[in-house]
């Protein structure tokens, strides 16, 4: 049972923003003489003053936040010895912050022509709008798919509603019902024929442009109060207060987020570093009445070879990676005493202790107060940029005399999309599973837990317009970057809860196969946490694995049970290998398998139908997973798509089997509930057996003049290769020659999904997955009997 815990943090660090925001340098300005603020990195760390109190934990002085946010800071300002130029001067943004009052401008407001030397131009203003133009330049030039500007003095200057532009709000670009009142607005450099169409090139040109630049954000100092985000001038040393506010909102007013789950293992064999005596301590020994507080750390591994250097298991390294050494200070910034590490806090030298500890790893990150994440960097001796590494910003603010002008730096979902840490298997789940999430870019800082996303450029106001769930504030800092989708069911029906959760499975999946992994054998270990917590999502209908390959259990639906109770009621419950609805063994037919009209077989069938992205690199081949498993494989993978009203077809005379070894095939659920550890799995010789129909020999034809595939009807067959350099010819000859054969899988939602298989001895390997449009496939097509396949 899970319990909730409230962490209420100092009133110094509350909701005042004015006590946590940097505060600009006042100087008189006039019309000509306007004031350039550039913001770089020179600073040496002063960390925060810690007081313990009686429990054990740690808690930030109240020191004034504003006094030291003052000192962390560093600005430059220059008195420009030119005055504004003349298209400087002439720029009307009150004539803008009224025309924007209006909602709805996708394609933004016009300001003007920028000039044409504005690369050169020793305007203050003009060399910061030089800034977002050399940027638009690239994004126009390298993009195939744009018109390409003229020359730079094609481009325009607009303004655009901040709101609709941050990420995850697509949808209120074209849509009225955002209230805008409460945002600021940002400009940009624009091509002159520059139109925003939904899902059209200049919306992705746009989009790029403000996730490689980020926002350059007007705001009127009359107006500027009340408003929702408003940018803030980053410190280049780490502010502990900022994400302090941030935890403060989170644990205060997130329900959800503050919910943990009990767990024996965390009970009884969690090892913790102690920050303050610098020393792995079991959680047991921490604290006398319950499971200490504690903050974990994902990050990628550097040299394994210094934990063979570690004098024992309970004392840290005299040198640590910078990565740890700055975690270990962040902790203590924030108020915490223990920090959890795998690298230290995870038995290696033991085998059998290392992989129970590992598949208890989902609820090390889910139980963790806070995650901090290390996104920066190739690896963990790259350490946190504010801390040991200086940050590599520059943030420019231009102020006016009535409005200033301010950069927010690239957007932090930029960064840590194309990060080494996202390239990296294990961090997935890590950061999927944490309830909050502290990420660490070379720019800036960025918070998100399962309600909120913050970043540290963007100040966020944390009032009651913020607080209402169904207001279009909140909807501005929902998540946006991590966890996972599910369908949104217009009919909240069994069979559409059901492909709900497949959905959820199916994604995630999809998002982890696009990472590497070090070791093959943890490819689902890696993922196992991911697993768990989709099983526990949706109780009732949880998605249970075979090899990573999803399915539904029958024993988990509640007309299965009790069988004889639900004989007895008029249902009777079939097996799960095999489909026993009568009917022509060549047409695909849906069966009813109970009640509900639940087919288990059909999602088995779904799940086996994943494909390989041709788009991306050449998978490569894990020796030790069945190669019709997706985990078999390193390479991106996708299913069909699937929606809640999704129609899902397998030939009725369909079986399945699984075998361990060579021992007899028994039906998949049976063998589920024999081996449910993913390593497990990983070390036993397995088999699938399909008993389906193929395609014949004849109904695959070459078109030689487009090197593609077609059946003998015509209709165009789609090839997903995931052996390397095996294309249309190649599978044509081998067809022909019976080296290789199509075997049937099952209709989805019109298209026909085949699994291409490679004869090898006795045994057959999965080398790839063939789609056409199933009335292209008539029954005169497929093979004249059903024919059992071994697959390993």
């Amino acid at each position: 049972m899970g319990f909730i815990r409230d962490r209420l943090l100092r009133k110094e660090v509350g909701n005042n923003r004015d006590n946590l925001l940097p505060q600009p340098v006042k100087h008189p300005l006039n019309r000509d003489k306007q004031h350039l603020t550039i913001l770089t990195t020179h600073f040496d760390i002063k960390p925060y003053k810690v007081i313990n109190n009686h429990d054990g934990q740690v808690t930030a002085s109240s020191l004034s936040l504003r006094a030291r946010s003052l000192s962390h800071r560093i600005s430059l300002i220059r008195r420009p010895s030119n005055p504004l130029c003349i298209f400087c001067r002439n720029l009307d943004f009150q004539q803008i912050s009224q025309a924007l009052s209006t909602p709805l401008h996708p394609d933004g407001v016009f300001l003007g022509w920028l000039p044409d030397n504005i690369l050169e131009n020793n305007c203050p203003l003009c060399r910061m709008l030089a800034q977002v133009c050399d940027e638009t330049c690239k994004v126009a030039h390298s993009s195939k798919k744009l018109p390409n500007p003229r020359s730079e003095s094609s481009l325009q200057l607009r303004a655009f509603e901040l709101l609709p532009y941050l990420p995850g709000q697509h949808d209120h670009r074209y849509s009225p019902k955002m209230d805008l009142s409460r945002s600021d607005f940002f400009v940009a450099a624009v091509p002159d024929n520059f139109s925003l169409i939904p899902g059209g090139p200049n919306e992705a040109m746009i989009e790029d442009m403000l996730s490689k630049r980020g926002y350059l954000i007007y705001q009127d100092e009359a107006t500027s109060r009340g408003k929702n985000l408003v940018p803030r001038l980053i410190s280049p040393t780490f502010e502990p207060g900022i994400v302090l506010n941030w935890l403060n909102m989170c644990m205060n007013h997130h329900v959800a987020c503050n919910e943990c789950q009990a767990n024996e293992y965390l009970e009884s064999s969690l090892n913790l570093i102690d920050c303050r005596d610098r020393k792995i301590v079991s959680a047991l020994d921490a604290t006398s009445n319950s499971r200490p507080l504690y903050v974990a750390l994902s990050y990628v591994w550097g040299n394994r070879a210094d934990i063979s250097t570690m004098p024992d298991r309970h004392t840290l390294p005299a040198t640590l990676s910078a990565v740890v050494e700055d975690s270990i200070q962040v902790t203590l910034m924030l108020g915490y005493r223990y920090l959890w590490v795998d690298k230290y806090c995870v038995d290696n030298r033991n085998k059998a202790t290392k992989r129970i500890q590992l598949m208890h790893m989902d609820s090390v990150y889910t139980n963790a107060e806070l995650t901090i994440v290390a996104a920066a960097g190739p690896d963990e001796s790259y350490g946190l940029p504010g801390l040991s590494r200086k940050r590599s910003l520059q943030q420019f603010s231009f102020r006016g005399d009535s409005f200033t002008l301010t950069s927010t730096l690239p957007l932090p979902h930029h960064s840590i999309v194309n990060s080494h840490w996202s390239t990296r298997g294990w961090t997935y789940q890590e950061a999927i599973l944490s309830r909050r999430r502290l990420v660490f870019t070379d720019d800036q800082l960025y918070f998100e837990c399962s309600s909120m996303n913050c970043c540290e450029s963007l100040d966020t106001a944390f009032d009651n317009e913020t607080l209402n769930s169904g207001s279009d504030s909140q909807k501005v800092i929902r998540p946006s970057l991590f966890g996972f989708l599910v369908l949104r069911l217009s009919s909240p029906t069994c069979r559409a809860r059901r492909l709900s959760s497949l959905f959820s499975y199916v994604y995630c999946a999809e998002q982890y196969s696009q990472r590497t992994l070090t070791f093959d054998d943890d490819s689902l270990t890696a993922f196992s946490g991911i697993i768990r917590m989709l099983e526990s999502t949706n109780p009732t209908f949880p998605v249970r694995h075979i090899w990573g390959i999803p399915f539904f259990h029958p024993d988990d639906d509640h007309l299965s049970h009790d069988v004889s109770r639900s004989i007895g009621q008029g249902f009777q419950v079939a097996p799960f290998w095999r489909t026993p609805s009568p009917g022509n063994v060549r047409s695909p037919e849906q069966a009813s398998m109970d009640a509900e009209g639940t087919n288990y077989l059909a999602f088995l069938m779904l799940g086996l139908g994943w494909r390989h992205d041709r788009r991306s690199k050449p998978p490569r081949r894990r020796k030790n997973f069945p190669s019709w498993s997706w985990a078999g494989w390193e390479g991106s993978v996708f299913w069909p798509p699937l929606y809640e009203d999704s129609d899902i077809k397998i030939m009725p005379s369909t079986e399945t089997g699984i075998s361990f070894g060579e021992s007899s095939p028994e039906d998949v659920p049976t063998v589920y509930h024999k081996a449910t550890d993913a390593q497990l799995l990983a070390e036993n010789n397995k088999s699938l057996y399909i008993r389906t129909l193929a395609v014949s020999q004849t109904a695959i034809v070459l078109d030689s003049s487009s090197s593609t595939l077609l059946t003998s009807t015509g209709s165009r067959v789609r090839l997903y290769p995931s052996k390397i350099n095996l294309d249309a010819f190649k599978v044509f000859k081998r067809i022909q020659s019976a080296r290789y054969e199509v075997i049937i899988l099952a209709v989805i939602d019109g298209d026909m999904y085949m699994m291409l298989v490679k004869r090898y001895r006795n045994s057959y390997y999965r080398i790839g997955t063939m789609t056409v449009n199933a009335p292209a496939l008539p029954i005169t097509l497929l093979s004249s009997e059903v024919k059992t396949y071994k697959l390993r």
